[in-house]
């Protein structure tokens, strides 16, 4: 059930369509209680850019490519006109909220692991090949 952001109310329901120029159609929601409208937030409320171009954004600097490379990536492929400063800002933004996540994840690791050509000493041992 989806929450009132304004009274934290529960009696809800779909009332149409916010649309935005950028994201296009946004539901909206009636709360019964309160009798005021709201969108739910996913994130990226008040974003001028789609999702899918903000987390690709982000994607691509994980992947070493630079704010500008980024930049005209998004201009050829998608004709998205964005600033390299718009991006670095998305991914300062949305990077603290993934590596939150990921840090409640853990991790399930056995005894023993490799990584790409890196030599671990486990417990004193020598596991060169």
């Amino acid at each position: 059930m989806i929450k009132c952001k304004h009274c934290q109310g529960t009696n809800t329901y779909k009332k149409g369509y916010r649309l935005t120029e950028y994201r296009g159609k946004i539901q909206k929601y009636y709360c019964k209680d309160c009798e005021k409208y709201f969108t739910q937030d996913l994130g990226f409320y008040r974003m001028r850019f789609s999702e899918t171009t903000i987390t690709m954004s982000v994607d691509m600097y994980i992947s070493n490519l630079s704010s500008r490379k980024m930049r005209n990536q998004l201009l050829r492929h998608l004709s998205v006109k964005v600033t390299h400063m718009t991006i670095l800002e998305w991914v300062r933004r949305y990077t603290l909220k993934v590596s939150k996540f990921v840090d409640k994840l853990g991790f399930n690791m056995g005894s023993s692991f490799y990584v790409d050509e890196t030599l671990i000493d486990r417990d004193g041992k020598d596991d060169r090949f």
